[in-house]
């Protein structure tokens, strides 16, 4: 079969361009690959047209008599404008591939009555570069190896990829390990022109600010991103445990993940896109409940520094998790898989055209633009133009506090000017006007505290605590 391609030159992205040489590899295997450039015609004898990253193929009028299918990457929330407008333009033998049962989630709702097909697309990691390796090696490879515990963070350093929480974590799990030592190592690069949702503009300074604060100095490691592979599987090769608390709101994959576990690590990440599908909590690791609120995506940090806990002291534990992450990145994420998964989408799709009937797509209404609350900085598009998507990338609604819950703030309070208090949370660094009794809610979850305490002091108010989480001011954990 002859396959058509568009938008596939070099992508600026290196997570993008990776898995754009991973389409190159795959269809290869199966199909004869016509690169279009630039505003070349589409070829007459085509079997099929698949898009990568190209606003062409959306546009290609009338549709061409044979399927065409698009790589959706981060689309289904990043780009709700033009879907909205390019998708009515599909037929039900098109495909959308997309990397994240969370995407699909969301598709279901955009379509009203007949879809295009679904592919959910794995990505493949290389086990001849990420595999196990002798652990002490690695830490003294990184001059870690004084350490009893090593913990790492790999990932763009923007504010929703979560590294300020990173931070936190670590200053608590040295807190609750003492005597034992614990290093925390990082491994990204600051990005200054990340353009979604960018309230925090100098995340660098915040996050030196934060290891003073924290007196994390000479505690955490610090290797630039672009390391070569070997080294970053040598980095990955020295944890005990992957922490991963993301909630960048098109998370729709995750390679680190995928790697670490391919590296013998388990991870403990957010419940959230891409990661509900990739770490089995309880096998390969263990996830934090992740819910949207009105001033942005939170999660249950508190579980999520029990579960390091428990894995750093239990190490037969985390060897039972070690080996299951190594099977599950080497039978679910192997090449050999996801090229068949790629692969057998567009024949299936070729195969669904010459059978038939085709029929246009049924797409449901759009719902207005919500309100926007004023509650975070401004944006060039408010967290409320995403927040009905991100559901679908979160894991449930926002936690109802029960007798044996507790209950923290979401991240330390500072006063602003009378009455109005903002979070020190990069990502989401809300303001809130809050009254004397709110204040003094507030006040008392500085640290965690069980509603059980707060029932015995006379201080339980279900009503303003249920309001507290959803405002986003408040954690909620089991």
């Amino acid at each position: 079969m002859r396959l058509a391609l568009f938008g596939f030159g070099k992508h600026s992205w290196p997570s993008v361009e990776r898995t754009r040489l991973f389409y190159e590899r795959a269809l290869s295997t199966r199909f004869t690959l016509l690169p279009i450039e630039g505003e070349a015609p589409l070829p007459p004898d085509v079997d099929a047209v698949l898009s990568f990253s190209s606003k062409r193929c959306w546009e290609l009028r009338p549709h061409p008599p044979v399927p065409l299918l698009f790589a959706m990457h981060g689309g289904p929330i990043l780009d709700q404008e033009s879907l909205a407008s390019h998708l009515r333009h599909l037929e039900t033998t098109d495909t959308l591939i997309v990397n994240c049962t969370s995407d699909i989630s969301i598709f279901r709702e955009v379509f009203s009555g007949p879809m295009p097909r679904m592919c959910h697309l794995p990505l493949p990691v290389d086990p001849g570069v990420f595999h196990p390796q002798e652990r002490s090696g690695c830490r003294e490879f990184l001059s870690v190896e004084a350490y009893d515990y090593v913990v790492g963070f790999v990932g763009r350093l923007v504010p929703q990829k979560g590294a300020h929480q990173f931070l936190r974590m670590v200053a608590e799990l040295k807190r609750r390990l003492h005597p034992r030592r614990v290093a925390g190592v990082m491994v990204g690069n600051y990005w200054v022109d990340y353009p979604v949702l960018a309230y925090t503009r100098e995340y660098q300074k915040y996050m030196g600010r934060l290891l003073e604060e924290l007196g994390l100095k000479e505690d955490i490691f610090y290797f630039p991103a672009g390391l070569p592979d070997e080294d970053l599987a040598a980095v990955y090769g020295a944890l005990d445990v992957l922490v991963h608390p993301t909630s960048s709101i098109d998370e729709n994959f995750g390679y680190v993940p995928v790697e670490a576990m391919a590296c013998g690590v388990p991870v403990v990440g957010s419940a959230y896109g891409g990661l509900k599908d990739t770490v089995l909590p309880g096998e390969t690791g263990a996830l934090m409940r992740t819910w949207t609120t009105r001033t942005g995506i939170r999660m249950d940090l508190e579980r999520g520094v029990e579960e390091v806990v428990r894995l750093l002291q239990d190490e037969p534990l985390r060897a039972r998790m070690s080996e299951a992450a190594l099977r599950r990145a080497r039978t679910a994420y192997s090449e050999e898989v996801c090229t068949r998964v790629l692969c057998d989408a567009v024949s299936e799709a070729v195969a669904a055209r010459a059978q038939g009937p085709v029929h246009p797509v049924a797409l449901a209404p759009r719902g207005p633009e919500p309100e926007v609350s004023g509650l975070l900085p401004p944006a060039n598009r408010p967290w409320e133009h995403y927040q009905g998507v991100v559901d679908h990338y979160t894991s449930g609604a926002p936690p109802e506090p029960g007798p044996r819950s507790w209950l923290r703030l979401a991240a330390p309070l500072t006063e602003e000017s009378p009455g109005r208090y903002r979070l020190d949370d990069a990502a989401w660094p809300a303001v809130f006007s809050l009254d004397a009794a709110e204040l003094r809610l507030a006040e008392r979850c500085r640290e965690p505290v069980r509603v059980e305490q707060l029932e015995r002091e006379g201080s339980w108010d279900r009503e303003r605590v249920v309001h507290l989480v959803r405002l986003g001011l408040l954690l909620v954990g089991d």
